[in-house]
């Protein structure tokens, strides 16, 4: 009975206060982009427009940047670069159309050449 291996161990899990990598990710932004609090970027970006966004933008396309911050860079960009649309688009069916073409591409696709 002395082989058990549940419960807590000494030494096992993350130590208090390291930080994951979202958490690295934002401070990593943050200090490039002098924002005050790194957890709300998105505040700072509405707060200093556009120019912000330039900034972002120049972390997204660096290569020199890690990748975890490029990544959240690009996360918190991309709903202000990007529109909303206010409704779904349909594509409208023409179906008779369509079985019209694939016939006429499998008739031209049967004539000797």
């Amino acid at each position: 009975m002395g082989d058990q291996r549940g419960g807590k161990r000494e030494g096992a899990g993350r130590k208090l206060g390291s930080k994951n990598k979202a958490t690295v990710a934002y401070e990593a932004i943050a200090e490039v982009l002098d924002a005050p609090a790194p957890m709300n970027l998105t505040a700072a970006i509405h707060q200093r427009g556009y120019k912000m966004l330039l900034e972002m933008e120049r972390i997204v396309l660096d290569p020199t940047q890690p990748v975890a911050a490029r990544i959240m860079a690009a996360k918190v960009v991309l709903p202000f670069m990007l529109p909303k649309l206010s409704e779904p688009r349909t594509v409208p069916q023409d179906n008779d159309g369509l079985v019209r073409r694939l016939q006429e591409g499998r008739a031209r696709a049967s004539l000797p050449r």
